[in-house]
């Protein structure tokens, strides 16, 4: 996977010419006329689709936890606060604690 690049430079005064190639590696793949695509099926589309489902599992369990400790650890019946004293203060708190628990597990897990 290389392209090259050449030029023509004239020595001085004899007429004779002097060819310069500069060689430099391509990050994108140069398919050659009658070779086939390298596309290995396992490598390129299971493994990262299985990574990406593990991650999905993990990530979802560490946010199941998150959540069922921020309801335990609360001295209150959260759900009591919200849906029968319609306290929207303690609502905005607990979702705005989802989604920064969110951002962090998502980051966490991307790298």
């Amino acid at each position: 996977m290389f392209t090259s690049l050449g030029w023509s430079q004239e020595a001085a005064g004899d007429g004779a010419t002097e060819t310069v190639v500069a060689v430099q590696e391509s990050p994108v793949p140069v398919m050659v006329a009658g070779t086939p695509a390298a596309f290995d099926l396992t490598h390129d589309l299971l493994r990262p689709l299985l990574i990406a489902i593990v991650f999905t599992i993990v990530g979802l369990i560490l946010f199941g936890v998150a959540i069922w400790l921020i309801v335990k650890l609360s001295p209150f019946s959260v759900r009591k606060e919200i849906e029968d004293d319609q306290n929207i203060a303690l609502g905005l708190i607990i979702g705005s604690m989802i989604i920064g628990i969110a951002i962090v597990l998502a980051a966490s897990l991307v790298g």
